[in-house]
């Protein structure tokens, strides 16, 4: 009778602790890794369609499922459900400062509710909307 409840109360422990243990190893939340061939990390919009960004004061982080940043005035911080290079966007919320830069803020932020794909080629991340390619240069992790 003891060894039954010795077996028992092992088997109990073993499936507790096999409960606690990672059934696979997550991405990463640094800004380190990779997910469909895009780089994870800190961007700076240099770009959009046609337009250069001289003052550079648009940034986007990408990490698994979260797209965040800021404007010239502005943070933000989005939901991505689909996996990189897929993109799409199901919930977006913002700071709402004044801003001189509204125009471009606006903008920018309206094609990020809105991209599809995200491209990385040649060291320069690309976002598709319908509003224009969005070019970014990596700026950090």
């Amino acid at each position: 009778m003891t060894s039954a409840f010795r077996a028992a109360a092992a088997a109990a422990a073993l499936a507790g602790l096999a409960a606690c243990a990672p059934t696979q190893p997550g991405l990463p939340h640094d800004g380190t890794g990779f997910e469909g061939g895009v780089p994870f990390g800190t961007y700076t919009i240099v770009g959009f369609g046609q337009e250069a960004v001289p003052t550079r004061d648009g940034h986007v982080r990408l990490t698994p499922g979260q797209i965040t940043g800021q404007g010239p005035c502005n943070s933000f911080t989005a939901i991505n459900t689909l996996p990189l290079p897929q993109i799409h966007v199901s919930q977006m919320n913002w700071t709402d400062n004044p801003c001189g830069h509204k125009g471009f803020e606006a903008r920018f932020f309206e094609a990020l509710t809105q991209a599809s794909e995200a491209e990385w080629t040649g060291g320069v991340l690309k976002l598709k909307s319908p509003l224009g390619w969005m070019t970014l240069e990596r700026s950090g992790n």
